[in-house]
């Protein structure tokens, strides 16, 4: 969800249920960008095949929102793993450039992580063919699905 432009107030006015739905969406959206955890993060470039990198992170927020973009080469297959579990697979081949967004509910994941615990998060990235490069942009934490 984006941020929308508010309604105009006006005195004597009455506020329609659509009107007080685009003020609460809008303050959703300003906590879930004021409350992103950053967790320190440094963007990796990955160049052959069956490159891998792991992470650890201790676990603040519910969600864990990535970003990953493949700049030149095709992609075979993108894993996220959390805690040795393959919690998200993109096995469809994808032609540069593309881009990976979304996020994974921690709450959910096979091995749930406490708020507090360690976890591991491993991304493996599986390209067709001839090199390419393969960016991690950032995983960022947050309690709200929209960043």
């Amino acid at each position: 969800m984006a941020y929308q432009t508010p309604p105009t107030f006006a005195d004597a006015n009455v506020l329609s249920a659509s009107q007080l739905n685009i003020l609460s969406d809008n303050t959703e959206f300003l906590y879930s960008v004021i409350s992103g955890i950053n967790i320190p993060f440094t963007g990796e470039t990955m160049t052959g095949s069956g490159d891998s990198r792991i992470y650890t992170f201790r676990r603040q927020g519910r969600y864990l929102h990535y970003k990953f973009r493949q700049t030149s080469g095709d992609s075979d297959e993108v894993d996220i793993r959390i805690d040795g579990n393959i919690e998200y697979t993109d096995a469809t081949n994808r032609t540069s450039p593309y881009t990976w967004t979304g996020y994974e509910d921690l709450t959910l994941t096979t091995s749930a992580p406490a708020v507090g615990d360690f976890y591991e998060v491993y991304v493996e990235y599986d390209m067709l063919g001839s090199p390419g490069k393969f960016h991690i942009d950032y995983f960022i934490e947050s309690d709200s699905t929209t960043l």
